[in-house]
């Protein structure tokens, strides 16, 4: 279902690639964007991603896309970027180009195990070059370790006790514990240009290889645990626990350990505290996932 009119799209589509919109169809994924595969007259076929931000959205993608393009990670070029105000909402266009194939998350049910360990490897080694980007630090998203406020934590053990048990609202204050010490302690780590949400549901699968990597909106300066650690969270079954096949991957390019630099749990337990405390509430899978992930970094 559209949720930006027909017209609006055709309209910005036209202004950047010079063709009519012969067909639109809704794709899956795009992070907090409308997606969308634009078949255009001449056969030409785009990608158009639209988020509604109070800010204008996608300002720094391309420049980061480019980036990571350069040193050979797999990526979509941005053919153009157009904001606009409909009816008091300002809406942001990115067109990109097309790229073949499927997610590698609707995969994995149906690939061998041999090429389900092939391809995460091979996930490992573009995370790295990734990481070999040396990130401007103006453009693009921060991500930092955030420190866990009191109060905030109190509510989510409170949902988690709600949605699991008490003994997973302990496990919740003991990681909120942990990471309080990680940032009152750790000295602030180096820099490299992190994906940002970088996992299955976010890697193109073609021809049995990795052909992109997709949905840059929260690329930015990071220390490399911040995507390593967000894979073990977020990869989904039964990648979750296969964080050494991704390693194996990375460790092509450079040493997965120096690269995390010990970060990776207070990375995992920050980005669950945030999943944790979303508004629209995560699903009780996830929240026994991200309770386990904190237990097993903070157990004795």
């Amino acid at each position: 279902m559209l949720t930006t009119p027909r017209p609006i799209i055709d309209s910005v589509v036209r202004s950047i690639c010079g063709r009519d919109v012969a067909q639109l169809t809704p794709l899956a994924g795009g992070g907090m964007s409308e997606t969308y595969r634009a078949d255009l007259a001449g056969g030409l076929v785009v990608v158009v991603r639209i988020a509604r931000q109070a800010t204008p959205w996608f300002v720094d993608e391309a420049h980061l896309i480019a980036q990571a393009r350069d040193v050979g990670v797999p990526t979509a070029e941005v053919l153009g970027i157009e904001h606009l105000d409909h009816d008091g909402a300002l809406l942001s266009f990115s067109i990109q180009q097309f790229l073949p194939g499927r997610l590698f998350a609707d995969l994995i049910g149906e690939l061998a195990a041999a090429d389900l360990e092939r391809l995460t490897v091979d996930a490992g080694e573009i995370l790295a070059r990734v990481h070999s980007v040396v990130p401007d630090d103006q453009l693009g998203f921060r991500h930092e370790l955030r420190w866990p406020e009191e109060q905030e934590v109190a509510r989510i053990a409170r949902i988690v006790e709600e949605t699991l048990d008490s003994t997973a609202a302990a496990v919740i204050e003991r990681g909120a514990a942990f990471l309080r010490r990680e940032v009152s302690t750790r000295p602030a780590p180096p820099l490299s240009l992190a994906q940002g949400d970088f996992c299955p549901k976010n890697l193109l699968i073609h021809d049995g290889t990795i052909s992109g990597v997709i949905d840059w909106e929260f690329a930015g300066p990071a220390s490399p645990a911040f995507d390593l650690g967000r894979w073990e969270t977020i990869a989904g079954d039964p990648l979750y626990d296969r964080s050494d096949l991704l390693h194996r991957g990375y460790a092509r390019v450079a040493d997965p350990d120096a690269a995390g630099d010990g970060l990776i749990p207070a990375f995992s337990i920050d980005w669950i505290l945030e999943m944790l405390a979303w508004k629209n509430p995560a699903s009780p899978a996830q929240f026994r996932r991200g309770v386990d992930v904190i237990a097993r970094h903070t157990s004795p």
